[in-house]
């Protein structure tokens, strides 16, 4: 009886572990080697669509500004709140990605996160009363934030890393740089601002079913068949390590410079510098596009040169252009000056996700990179929702401070993150 016993218990383990094997295969992330871009491309194209579905969501809001304020009768203050209604969508989402995942895998995430945004899309395109208006966000924030961790987790996952996530992050700025010429070409050409909308449901669409088909192997499978009792355990080991804490509060305040940057920039045009909105609000996509030249153009450069080295040279660098900004008055220059600032700022977050999983012990790679992705992504909602607030009683003038700030924490952040161990397994 014990030996049958042990035949079946056996056989039962091996079968077990054939599972476990053959859904990593369905995964196509073997075991052993990390795969080439080549051999997931499919994936790759999806998760790169998704991030530039990203970037035309987060650089809309800061366009239409000008032209939503009328059409609901509101100040800045009500105008912020759209940026904290999006700030709850990323937290929530923050702290229940690691357990979706565990139920659903990388490919089913994603495709949930899609449909997500796209509900947000479908109450926004029919310009709603401003309270609905304004709770899309939440769905639009949550929808995003799964996307943006599983993305991150599967591109770490691809031989040469560092250069796929320069061009996945290079992305999102090309979504970035459209977004802003299709809302303000909508906005300054029809009544209709609200239109737009409609151009990022249809892309949504697109989106839902380019994730769905690619990861169609193990779809809302989980990527291991462990994963659902062991999410906690990797939840609570990723929130008790410092380095996360200290990257996650890098990537916080980075991706709020980014976007209340890109967010608030032409409002400062309008406001202060007496520019007119339906020509200055092609200057937040010239920021964008250093954003995305940048990420391309230094990656290699800063793999090569060490990259926590040049991390400062970039900031250095960033709080030269923002000053530039902030003192010259002219228009035509503060355009020129945002794009370098977005170029300089472009590596940031690949760069910081790299170091990521270079100073981590890998059991807990998949949760850190996908709370880091969805708290730090938290920034670009709460930063801009501070501005909005202060700006409603102090006037946009403040944004320049505030990126100065926001700068110099980055610097305090990254001198913080702990070097990389040798030996580290």
């Amino acid at each position: 009886m014990d030996s049958q016993h042990n035949t079946v218990t056996e056989e039962a383990t091996g079968q077990s572990e054939k599972r476990d094997v053959e859904l990593q295969e369905q995964d196509e992330l073997p075991m052993s080697t990390l795969p080439t871009a080549r051999q997931v491309i499919g994936r790759v194209i999806s998760t790169n669509f998704a991030f530039f579905m990203a970037g035309m969501n987060d650089a809309a809001t800061g366009v239409l500004i000008p032209y939503l304020q009328p059409a609901y009768n509101i100040g800045l203050l009500p105008v912020s709140i759209l940026y904290l209604v999006n700030f709850t969508g990323w937290l929530f989402a923050s702290f229940t990605n690691i357990h979706l995942c565990s139920r659903l895998g990388t490919g089913g995430t994603l495709v949930v996160g899609a449909i997500v945004q796209f509900v947000g899309y479908a109450l926004m395109f029919w310009k709603p009363p401003f309270p609905l208006y304004a709770t899309a966000f939440f769905f639009t924030g949550i929808g995003v934030a799964y996307q943006d961790a599983q993305a991150n987790t599967f591109t770490t996952g691809v031989q040469n890393a560092h250069r796929w996530l320069g061009v996945l992050h290079a992305v999102y700025g090309v979504g970035a740089v459209v977004s802003p010429l299709v809302a303000n070409t909508v906005a300054a050409h029809s009544r209709y601002w609200h239109y737009y909308y409609l151009v990022t449901l249809g892309l949504g669409l697109i989106n839902i079913c380019l994730l769905a088909w690619t990861f169609r192997k193990g779809l809302f499978r989980p990527n291991v068949l462990s994963a659902k009792d062991t999410a906690g355990k990797e939840l609570k080991a990723t929130l008790t390590n410092k380095a996360v804490w200290m990257l996650n509060a890098f990537f916080f305040l980075y991706v709020g410079a980014e976007v209340t940057a890109g967010g608030w920039v032409v409002q400062f045009l309008v406001s202060v510098r007496g520019g007119e909105p339906s020509k200055v609000g092609y200057v937040s996509s010239g920021f964008f596009t250093g954003l995305t030249v940048g990420r391309v153009a230094l990656a290699d450069i800063t793999d090569k040169l060490g990259e926590r080295h040049m991390v400062f040279v970039y900031l250095a660098l960033s709080v030269a252009m923002q000053l530039m900004f902030w003192f010259i008055p002219n228009v035509i220059a503060n355009a020129i000056v945002v794009s370098f600032l977005g170029f300089f700022l472009g590596p940031f977050y690949p760069v910081g996700l790299s170091v990521l999983t270079k100073i981590l012990p890998k059991e807990i790679h998949i949760g850190a990179i996908g709370f880091s992705a969805s708290t730090g992504q938290a920034g670009s909602a709460a930063f801009p929702f501070l501005t909005g607030a202060v700006a409603s009683k102090a006037g946009v003038k403040v944004l320049q401070p505030i990126m100065i700030g926001l700068l110099a924490g980055m610097v305090i952040c990254w001198a913080l993150v702990p070097r990389q161990k040798k030996n580290l397994h």
